[in-house]
């Protein structure tokens, strides 16, 4: 790896290092750094430890470990369940129960049920066929929408109830 030091510096060689230090930034794109850094949008109004298995599926994802993505989407959507009482039976009749409480639609149900489905394969060693930044963007986006059908939907409009009822009419 290339080092750069500027003028005044006893190691400095003018136009030399110079040349050196813009082949290395030139260059810098072809440079895997590790450990990498993952990325990850805010996940507001939902319980702590939710958001951070939500936290942890995006960062997954952002740095293309997309079985970990779609496997932590998987366990963000059980631990959504329980998290609302449904703790008994399988994923399926949780997300089931969730739908029939009135807490999702039944099109959410359906979205929550293809986020189990991608994570049941991982999840039960169906390993041959690895998904790609697609497949796992496309789970991520059904998992923000339980998300925010359950815990965030409902949060914002509490917030603009009560400043609606802050008011003075």
């Amino acid at each position: 790896m290339a080092s750069a030091s500027f003028a005044g510096d006893p190691g400095y060689h003018g136009d030399t290092d110079r040349g050196r230090t813009t082949q290395f930034i030139e260059r810098s794109n072809e440079i895997a750094w590790l450990p990498r850094v993952g990325v990850t949008p805010a996940v507001d109004d939902v319980p702590q430890h939710i958001a951070s298995a939500a936290r942890q599926a995006y960062s997954s994802a952002s740095i293309g470990n997309n079985m970990a993505a779609i496997l932590m989407a998987r366990t963000v959507i059980e631990a959504t369940a329980k998290a609302k009482g449904y703790t008994r039976g399988t994923l399926a009749s949780k997300i089931e129960d969730l739908r029939d409480g009135n807490l999702i639609r039944p099109a959410i149900a359906d979205e929550a049920h293809e986020v189990r489905f991608a994570g049941n394969d991982m999840a039960h060693g169906d390993i041959d066929v690895q998904p790609n930044s697609n497949d796992a963007e496309e789970i991520l986006a059904l998992m923000s929408e339980v998300l925010s059908e359950v815990f965030q939907g409902p949060a914002r409009m509490a917030r603009v109830r009560a400043k609606r009822q802050g008011s003075t009419e």
